[in-house]
């Protein structure tokens, strides 16, 4: 048997059970124990069937033989079933592969065997009991006794007659005459004629010495019997016979001094048939006498060759199941390793009937198996590399993605969309994209998908089967709010080409594009306002003052007319001085040059835009907290200079307002004012917040500050806070706004260490 399936599950316990020598002592030891037995069967053997008293010289051994013969081979297969059942004890003990499977076969075949066995060996055990018993009848009995009687009948009148001739023959006077009277020769030639007329073979004369007077025919020599009797016992004739039976003679006195013998052959023939009658008349006899012994020996003669049958067709069945289990079992522990991701199983295959075929199928289908694991584990890893580079590509991209599946749930949020939507992937994957999307993106999203299942239905109407469909993106603008202000997205929806698996969902952030478009349009406003109003601004003011030089030096009929040329023309002056300012932000908003980058220290600009504002700064509670060990950044220094003085000027004007509306209601109040430099990110970024206690910006409005013409003052331009974010962001910076300590607005300014300026033209006019 192969070992695949004699030891463990596991292939490494195979391959070191197959490894290990096969110990055969206790194969040894039940061959020893077998051949015990057989000897010891052999000796109760010897003492029940071997007396000639039961069964006769040949009978006997042949039956012996035969007995030996079955019993050897009954303790053979009764070894070979035993070692095939302890194997299987302990299989299904272990709860190995193919055990059961080989138990119900064995079973089966025991009892197809065994059924047919035992009803031929139960009327084989009654025909033969009936047929010893008919051996034993009474018919048969009495014919041999008759059969005996008279072959014993036959032989006792042979010998009577023999001795009545040699009586009737010392009667005869002739041979007594010549015995007496005349010579040797007359007497032989007496006896010839007495022995031809009488059918004997010899008749001799003796002397009481034992010496041979006259002989007719020819015998065999004998020794003559003690004649003691015949000559003072009284007795008439001695009757002798040889060894073999086959001779008779029978001796009579003759006379004083002589004996008469007369002996005759008995037919070989008859007296062959007498012996077999007597020797068959004993045995039968015998065995009459054995009947009970000899039906019990047949009878276990029969059980033991029924057991033999038993046990071969038990071993029988084993080795079938085994042949048919095998390659099962082998296929399972094959299976169970394949199971497990071992595919180097290769079975070996026996045989060419269809389990060989079945183990051939196996062995082709675990060498597909890992071929196509192999070329599987290739794709695998290039898909994991196209995964990766994805990832990468999804991960780095500046536009949020999030991936939907077909039942509408959040399959990937890339960082950008975390970002964005200020979402925990970790708390949305798997869960529909209704709960991850703000409320205010929804309904744009909606309108997407609507539009997508539109065109589906009209690609499906349109597109014959088996053409591929044109998912075209669609795209709508969208607005949110979130804690740092408004947002503006482009949404953007794309179907996955693989038909109905679901859908991207890519956000671009616009609020910068926004702002900028709106800074660029207003700037472009600026431009043609600045232009529109400045060209009568110059003749008006010329005018006032030329009308100041000629007039005002005149006498006038009155005061009032004097004073009213003076203040008319002073404040067309004044009032055109401020347009002119007016109109010099806005040429500064819509002409702002390009940053010349050089390195500087942002603290020492910080200082010098505060000895601007020395004279606004004397009633303000002033904190600076400058940075210790500033690293030089790149910076254009007046430009950051003009955003500083912008940004402190505000400060100190929202702090005023409030601190003196505060004093008007009664109240101690005093105008505070923080300026704090820092460097973040490693040296990488640097950075500065201004902080007031004035009333501070909402936070719906925080964006708001920052655009064209947009101001809380009454009477700001709203072109302050814009050039301020124009500069920062002409610098690669970042600007935003908080609430300070006091409730006021901070105003975060981040720089980096090495920027660049903008390649674009800064004049938005052009």
């Amino acid at each position: 048997m192969s070992p695949l399936n004699l030891f463990g599950p596991t292939r490494a316990a195979i391959e070191e059970n197959a490894r290990k020598p096969q110990r055969p002592v206790g194969r040894w030891m039940l061959m020893l124990l077998m051949m015990g037995v057989v000897t010891a069967t052999a000796v109760v053997g010897r003492g029940l069937f071997g007396s000639e008293a039961v069964t006769g010289g040949d009978y006997s051994a042949v039956f012996l033989i035969l007995l030996y013969v079955n019993l050897f081979l009954a303790i053979t297969f009764g070894f070979l079933v035993i070692r095939h059942l302890s194997r299987l004890w302990l299989d299904r003990r272990r709860r190995l592969a193919g055990s059961q499977l080989r138990t119900r076969m064995a079973t089966l075949f025991v009892a197809l065997s065994l059924l047919p066995t035992l009803v031929i060996t139960v009327l084989s055990v009654e025909l033969l009991n009936k047929g010893v018993d008919s051996w034993f009848s009474d018919q048969v009995a009495t014919a041999l006794d008759h059969s005996l009687d008279v072959a014993r009948a036959y032989y006792l009148e042979s010998q009577r007659t023999v001795r009545h001739d040699a009586e009737d023959m010392v009667r005869n006077r002739a041979i007594t005459s010549a015995l007496i009277l005349e010579g040797a020769e007359a007497v032989s030639a007496a006896l010839e004629v007495e022995r031809q007329a009488r059918g004997l073979d010899e008749i001799a004369i003796f002397r009481h010495d034992g010496v041979r007077v006259a002989k007719a025919g020819d015998l065999p020599q004998e020794t003559l019997p003690d004649l003691t009797s015949l000559t003072h016992g009284g007795v008439n004739s001695l009757l002798t016979t040889d060894d073999s039976g086959s001779l008779t003679r029978a001796y009579v006195r003759l006379g004083p001094d002589h004996f008469l013998s007369a002996g005759r052959w008995i037919d070989r023939q008859i007296l062959a048939q007498m012996q077999t009658i007597e020797t068959t008349y004993v045995d039968y006899n015998r065995l009459r006498d054995s009947h009970g012994l000899l039906r019990g020996s047949h009878t276990i003669t029969l059980a033991l060759i029924t057991l033999l049958l038993v046990l071969a067709a038990g071993w029988s069945g084993f080795r079938i199941a085994d042949s048919i289990t095998d390659p099962i079992t082998e296929l399972v522990v094959g299976t169970r390793h394949v199971a497990e991701g071992d595919l180097s199983v290769n079975l070996p295959v026996t045989g060419d009937d269809e389990l060989a075929t079945l183990v051939s199928s196996f062995n082709a289908m675990t060498r597909r198996l890992a071929k196509n694991r192999t070329e599987l584990q290739g794709a695998n890893a290039l898909l994991e590399d196209r995964q990766q580079f994805l990832s990468a590509i999804v991960s780095n991209i500046s536009s949020g993605v999030i991936s939907v599946d077909l039942q509408g749930d959040v399959a990937l949020i890339n960082p950008v969309a975390a970002s964005l939507l200020e979402l925990n992937p970790d708390d949305h994957i798997g869960r529909p994209f209704e709960e991850a999307l703000p409320s205010a993106l929804l309904g744009p999203l909606q309108k997407l998908l609507a539009a997508v299942d539109a065109q589906g239905a009209q690609d499906d109407d349109a597109t014959a089967p088996g053409d591929a469909v044109n998912k075209t993106k669609l795209a709508a603008q969208a607005q949110f709010t979130r804690a740092g202000g408004d947002v503006t997205l482009l949404v953007r929806l794309t179907p996955l080409e693989s038909a109905r698996t679901g859908f991207i969902i890519t956000f671009d952030d616009l609020t910068q594009v926004v702002s900028a478009q709106r800074s660029r349009a207003w700037s472009e406003v600026a431009r043609r306002i600045a232009h529109e109003i400045k060209n009568p601004l110059t003749p008006i003011q010329l005018w006032a003052q030329r009308m100041r030089r000629r007039y005002l030096h005149r006498d006038f009929d009155g005061e009032p007319d004097w004073r009213v040329l003076d203040e008319g023309t002073e404040s067309i002056i004044q009032q055109v001085d401020e347009l002119k300012v007016l109109v010099d932000e806005f040429s500064t908003f819509a002409r702002l040059p390009r940053p010349h980058l050089q390195q500087g220290d942002l603290n020492v600009t910080v200082r010098e835009a505060l000895q601007l504002h020395d004279a606004e700064l004397r009633n303000v509670d002033l904190t600076t907290q400058l940075a210790e060990a500033m690293p030089a950044i790149s910076l254009d220094p007046s430009q950051i200079k003009q955003a500083l003085t912008n940004l402190i000027a505000n400060a100190i004007a929202a702090a005023d307002e409030r601190a003196a509306k505060a004093r008007e209601a009664g109240l101690e109040a005093q105008a505070h004012l923080a300026i704090h430099t820092f460097v973040a990110d490693n040296g990488r970024w640097v950075g500065l917040q201004v902080a007031d206690s004035g009333p501070g910006i909402p936070a719906e409005k925080r964006d708001q500050v920052f655009e064209p013409y947009f101001t809380t003052k009454k009477r700001g331009t709203g072109l302050g806070l814009a050039i301020v974010k124009k500069i920062v962001e002409d610098h690669n910076g970042h600007i935003r706004i908080k609430e300070s300590r006091w409730g006021g607005a901070l105003v975060e300014v981040s720089l980096p260490r090495a920027a660049t300026p903008a390649l674009e033209s800064r004049d938005l006019s052009a």
